[in-house]
């Protein structure tokens, strides 16, 4: 039997910056512009490097636990079957508000070029649609992702290339020493909140330790990568928010793509139609693979027996979860309600918050001692950039879970039974298969 082509080192930081440079930079330096003013530009170093070690603190539990999974294997195996649950469902949920966030962030960018264009509607069908095709299965997928990958590391190029000519010093000077638009936070409370957002710009780095396994040496391979992968994107997103800054000043806070408005000074008005249209490509490839791949993390959690469902795992007739499916295309639907891509991009952080302070205090428990305290002080200064109605919401799923935990909490004896039907069940389709051939 042919085994699986492991990653090499070369794919997997190809495969690391096309999961963690996303709609973000595109769509929020103008936000954390307005918060901080040129100080955006500091947060988004102190982020980078706030992440850095919360990245290293992935990798030295991929050394211990090398199988997939990242934060939910970790939190399961140090703490115990409770944390297991938790940090597994807000793996999903994770998974889950990434998807409302996205579609939020293709609509908000369409905007540019679509201003009357009926967003919710739009919104609801587009989920609902990807939810019914992701019922029947796809191979298109890693095709598609390849595509989007390619138009975002043009995008990004392009963007430096012609614009880096506008930059003026007169933008990055300012009679407040924070922010050029103190109308709105400033000071250090404006700080925080872009030092917030810019966490959004990253939390993509997970997904390099959830597929451990994949990789060629990760023990060795994963640290070295993370290492390369997260300075690469960092330097990027200080170069893109340098030179629209650079080129907008303070009009960086009027536009919904800040990045389009400044293309379109050079090549003309058909530059914001330009780029925004590659922007929503590369959001769009983002949107399909979340939706195929979100579901089978809460059917892998079922198939793995912790505290969900069984039921849920159970494949159709196409090799998919149907209840998975239909619960993260319903729960996608209800938090693409929740709020606009502001408030969206806030919840993933918060998502991304819970799975961060687990795997900080894993380190501790496994006596990696500065990496650890690190990874959890880092993560308790977020709470602190969270606006109110972020914090109630993420609270309140976390609570809810906590009740859901132990109203369904699953018997031990009956896992075990389902384990053996289900293995059964599948050494009778083999003979099946075997009978057939």
């Amino acid at each position: 039997m042919k085994e699986n082509k492991l990653l090499s080192p070369a794919a997997i930081f190809l495969l690391g910056v096309n999961s963690i440079i996303g709609s973000g930079i595109f769509l929020l330096s103008g936000k954390i512009y307005e918060d901080a003013g040129i100080w955006s530009l500091l947060a988004i170093l102190c982020a980078g490097l706030s992440i850095f070690v919360i990245a290293f603190a992935y990798a030295n539990m991929s050394k211990i636990y090398s199988k997939n999974g990242g934060a939910f294997v970790y939190a399961k195996e140090t703490f115990g079957r409770f944390p297991g649950f938790i940090v597994g469902m807000v793996t999903w949920l994770l998974g889950t508000v990434t998807l409302a966030t996205e579609v939020s962030a293709l609509l908000t960018a369409m905007k540019m070029i679509l201003p009357n264009l009926n967003s919710l509607l739009i919104g609801i069908i587009i989920i609902l649609a990807l939810g019914i095709i992701s019922y029947f299965g796809s191979s298109i997928i890693a095709g598609l992702d390849n595509l989007t990958s390619f138009v975002k590391i043009v995008l990004v190029l392009v963007f430096i290339f012609t614009c880096l000519w506008l930059v003026r010093g007169l933008n990055f000077s300012s009679p407040n020493l924070l922010t050029a638009s103190s109308a709105n936070l400033g000071g250090f409370k404006g700080f925080l909140s872009a030092y917030g957002t810019v966490f959004f710009f990253f939390t993509g780095f997970s997904f390099l330790p959830v597929n451990a396994e994949k990789m060629k040496n990760p023990a060795k391979n994963l640290p070295k990568m993370m290492s390369l992968v997260m300075l690469t994107c960092l330097a990027v997103y200080l170069i893109i928010q340098t030179i629209t800054i650079g080129a907008l000043g303070p009009e960086l806070t009027k536009t919904l793509v800040p990045a389009a408005t400044a293309f379109s000074k050079i090549v003309g008005s058909i530059g914001i139609p330009l780029f925004v249209v590659g922007i929503c490509f590369s959001i769009f490839g983002v949107i399909v693979a979340t939706t195929f791949n979100t579901p089978t993390i809460l059917a892998s959690l079922a198939q793995a027996h912790e505290d969900v469902f069984m039921f849920v795992s159970k494949n159709n007739r196409f090799g998919t979860p149907t209840w998975a499916i239909i619960l993260t295309t319903v729960c996608g639907i209800a938090l693409f309600l929740s709020g606009n891509y502001v408030f969206l991009s806030g919840l993933t952080v918060f998502m991304s918050f819970v799975q961060y302070l687990s795997t900080g205090l894993a380190n501790i428990k496994k006596k990696f001692l500065l990496i650890g305290i690190g990874s959890v002080l880092f993560s308790l200064v977020l709470l602190t950039s969270f606006t109110l109605s972020v914090l109630i919401l993420g609270l309140g799923i976390l609570i809810l879970l906590v009740m859901i935990y132990f109203v369904v909490k699953l018997d031990d004896d009956e896992r075990e039974k389902w384990l053996k039907e289900h293995q059964e069940k599948s050494k009778g389709a083999d003979v099946n298969t075997v009978k057939r051939l």
